[in-house]
């Protein structure tokens, strides 16, 4: 089992575990094959990755994505935007950043 981006989905790739949306509704059910169309319709519904079947990566390389400081708080933002203003939101929203980036210069 591997875990890709929805924006990486090339044709014939086979999903590996259900999609369920945030409610918990089945969008796709494992083993279906795999078009860039279903990756797009994927984001489109909030997904932002997905498994499949094959090998998985290798711990150096999975941790060697990084993402940029603005994009980074960006996405975080959009998951924090209704309880930033809260307190201890802010400082979670804080130190999820500063792990990611901390994480993002190894």
């Amino acid at each position: 089992m591997k875990k890709i981006p929805v924006e990486a989905i090339t044709d014939g790739m086979i999903l590996s575990r259900d999609v369920c949306g945030p409610t918990g509704n089945v969008l796709l059910t494992k083993n279906i094959n795999l078009t860039p169309a279903l990756g797009r319709r994927l984001k489109n519904w909030g997904i932002p990755y997905i498994y499949i079947e094959g090998e998985e990566e290798s711990e150096e390389v999975a941790n060697n994505i990084s993402i940029s400081p603005e994009l980074l708080k960006s996405q975080l933002m959009d998951k924090f935007s209704e309880v930033i203003d809260n307190t201890v939101m802010k400082e979670i929203f804080v130190a999820v950043y500063n792990y990611r980036m901390q994480k993002n210069s190894r």
